[in-house]
């Protein structure tokens, strides 16, 4: 109960040791009504002539059995004790405190207010004890795992660096968390998108570390990266029994601001040399359309860098931490900031004058738009529909750079959508801004793909170059930062893979939690020990209640369907699995949700390919549940082509074909719902959430 109720980062932690108390005073309170049974109940054995009159022993063992009633919690009456019981079970993996500095500070005393040397520390939470790990596969790993014996198991890890303000961030008193997690590299998206897959693995007050220094602030965790390289840890196996296992850091994830901090590179996009990838000035970036392979820092250009203390002339403050690690390379080693620099950067740079631009053109643009997407029906992503444009406000204080006011989901929705209810019968042919949304759509498909196909580095780097060439001529603007930053993607896809799997959304979704669990605290002394341990509770409950990394299958309300008695059964029937082959009658549910996705009928899914390579795609009928799996009874979409305007699939969808099929979900060429969206022109689209 105790673990239980810590679980939960809303419910402060002396919340959780109040009720724990009570319910413990609750059993005090029935002590006497204890006492009575337990004289009852010796009274009559004693007065069983089978037994010995005055056996000790049996009175002893009594005794014992109901000290044992009445004093459940005695092991666990104070925070400490409870701490500690679970830390001894090997289930809770207590935050160790590390000294990061020492400063003076303000302390009461008899004789006055006095000055006090007191340390300034962090949290840690030791990796080598509670992680679990998969392997990767790119270019910058190869390079890594050719350190190690060929026999060697070799897991890869991902590190997160983010401050988090659990306070006002406007406010007085604004003091942010320094947070690093890790995570499993390579876990199927599915699992990876769990917060629960997320681990804290150091936090400190982020402003200690820019008085005191990275060394200071990352010395435990570096330390315990170089361990985990060099010693691994055990693991049992069924198979083999004990095997080591060596963990690796992978790549380090962040925005922009936090990877060049811990990384040494200049923090801000007002400095010269603000690109931690290259060594572009700003001016030169600000009319730059693609990458110069003779401009990339490399281990060694950076390392001479670092020899030449001069930030202002080379963009390098220090030598990043991290090199400590043997396996580790600047900048190489340094993931890019997708999350940032995509959706919350050149997105809004180019949606708004695109805006501005058919504002102009039709008074009635942007009411219309609102309009549409209020009444588009987006299925499964409804709730991230985007909210209407104010267009008074992107028209006041044109010098000024404005931002759509939307969330990250609702961009990304809007992005996606923007062309089905448009086009056609609101934009003008050729129109250079429409042209420019395009570009800005397909950059969007590649980087938010989870797998991409060999020469997918290629494609992005066209569509940036196009797109940034594109955004000077229409808007007569100047590159930002975040366009030169885009045109390394495309040499980034082939050295560390999918941005889609290196995605840092989820991992700022994590904040939220770090937040709620500081909010409900009243005190602020020493708030990252607060914080830590409370997590780690939560992390203990999931331990010892068995949670697994998987989410569980969910489903709602289910009913008996016999399938041999629907007219399109012989169309499907081959494709079921045997034992719904052999039993028609067989039990549907009306949802169910797997793996993180949620399923329900007249959803659309994408099924396969046909011999021209356009996409199969088929509309939810029913649901089954077979081997703890959803498997689906479609009817079949008819696909007219692909309707490059709004870079979608055009479909007919045949109300009387009775042509179905069933397919189970590991079949399924994407797992992602789809929706078909009706166009004012009367064509019925599917837009694909990224490219396959």
């Amino acid at each position: 109960m105790y673990l239980a109720l810590n679980s939960f980062e809303c419910i402060p932690e002396e919340d959780s040791s109040v009720t724990f108390n009570n319910t413990s005073a609750f059993y005090c309170d029935v002590e006497d009504l204890l006492i009575q049974e337990q004289d009852y109940l010796v009274a009559k054995l004693y007065s069983n002539p089978a037994l010995p009159s005055r056996d000790a022993r049996l009175r002893q063992e009594i005794d014992k059995m109901f000290e044992l009633v009445m004093n459940p919690f005695s092991h666990l009456q104070t925070e400490y004790k409870r701490l500690k019981y679970f830390e001894d079970s090997g289930e809770y993996i207590a935050p160790v405190s590390y000294e990061i500095f020492s400063r003076e500070e303000r302390v009461k005393t008899k004789g006055g207010v006095i000055l006090q040397m007191r340390q300034v520390t962090g949290e840690f939470i030791p990796l080598r004890q509670d992680c679990l790990f998969n392997l990767v596969q790119c270019e910058v790993w190869k390079r890594k795992v050719a350190r190690f014996d060929k026999d060697a198991i070799v897991i890869s890890l991902n590190v997160y660096y983010d401050e988090v303000e659990p306070n006002d961030g406007l406010g007085p008193h604004c003091e942010p968390l320094g947070c690093t997690y890790v995570q499993i590299a390579t876990l199927p998206p599915e699992w990876n998108s769990r917060l629960e897959n997320i681990f804290i693995a150091l936090i400190f007050n982020a402003d200690d570390r820019t008085v005191y220094g990275n060394y200071r602030a990352f010395k435990p965790f570096i330390k315990e990266l170089k361990y985990l390289e060099k010693e691994g840890i055990m693991v049992n196996t069924k198979e083999k029994g004990p095997v080591k296992v060596l963990i690796v850091l992978a790549l380090i994830l962040g925005d922009n601001k936090a990877l060049n901090g811990i990384c040494g590179f200049m923090e801000g996009f007002t400095a010269t040399y603000f690109c931690r990838i290259c060594s572009v000035t700003k001016e030169v970036s600000e009319t730059m359309l693609e990458e110069d392979v003779t401009l990339l820092r490399t281990a060694e250009s950076y390392l001479a860098d670092v020899e030449k203390k001069a930030p202002k002339e080379t963009g390098v403050k220090e030598k990043c931490i991290f090199n400590k690690i043997p396996s580790f390379e600047t900048p190489s080693d340094i993931a890019v900031d997708e999350f940032h620099d995509l959706i919350e950067g050149v997105a809004h740079y180019s949606m708004v004058p695109i805006l501005i631009h058919f504002h102009r053109l039709n008074s009635l643009f942007i009411p219309t738009l609102n309009s549409r997407l209020y009444a588009l029906d987006l299925g499964i992503d409804d709730d991230n529909r985007p909210s209407g444009t104010n267009m008074d406000r992107l028209l006041k204080d044109p010098h000024k750079e404005k931002k759509l006011k939307m969330t990250v989901s609702e961009m990304y929705t809007i992005i996606r959508v923007f062309g089905v209810v448009l086009v056609k019968d609101m934009v003008p042919d050729k129109d250079h801004f429409y042209s420019l949304y395009l570009r800005l759509h397909d950059i969007m498909s590649i980087i938010h793909a989870k797998h991409a196909a060999c020469d997918a580095g290629v494609l992005l780097s066209l569509a940036v170059k196009e797109h940034n060439q594109q955004y000077m001529e229409v808007t007569e603007k100047k590159l930002k930062p975040k366009h030169h930053l885009l045109e390394h993607y495309g040499g980034c896809l082939t050295k560390i893979g999918p941005f889609g799997c290196l995605s840092t959304i989820r991992q700022e979704a994590k904040h939220r939690l770090v937040s709620e669990t500081a909010n409900t605290c009243m005190s602020r002394v020493n708030l990252p020990k607060t914080v830590a341990i409370k997590q780690q509770l939560g992390f203990c409950f999931r331990c010892v209640s068995n949670g697994s990394i998987r989410q569980p299958l969910t489903s709602g309300p289910s009913h008996a369907v016999d399938l041999s008695t629907l007219e399109s059964y012989s169309s499907f029937s081959l494709s079921l699995p045997r034992n719904n082959v052999e039993d028609p009658n067989q039990v549907v549910v009306n949802w169910i949700e797997y793996k993180g996705t949620k399923y329900a009928p007249k959803q659309i899914l994408l099924i396969d390919t046909d011999d021209e390579g356009l996409f199969q795609f088929g509309e939810i009928q029913l649901i089954l549940v077979h081997d703890a799996q959803p498997f689906f009874i479609c009817s079949r979409i008819e696909t007219l082509g692909f309707f490059s305007e709004v870079r979608g699939y055009e479909v007919l969808r045949n109300l009387t074909d009775r042509n179905w099929l069933a397919i189970g979900h590991g079949n399924l060429l994407d797992y992602r719902p789809l929706c078909i969206y009706p166009m004012p022109t009367g064509e019925q689209i599917i837009v694909l959430r990224d490219l396959l």
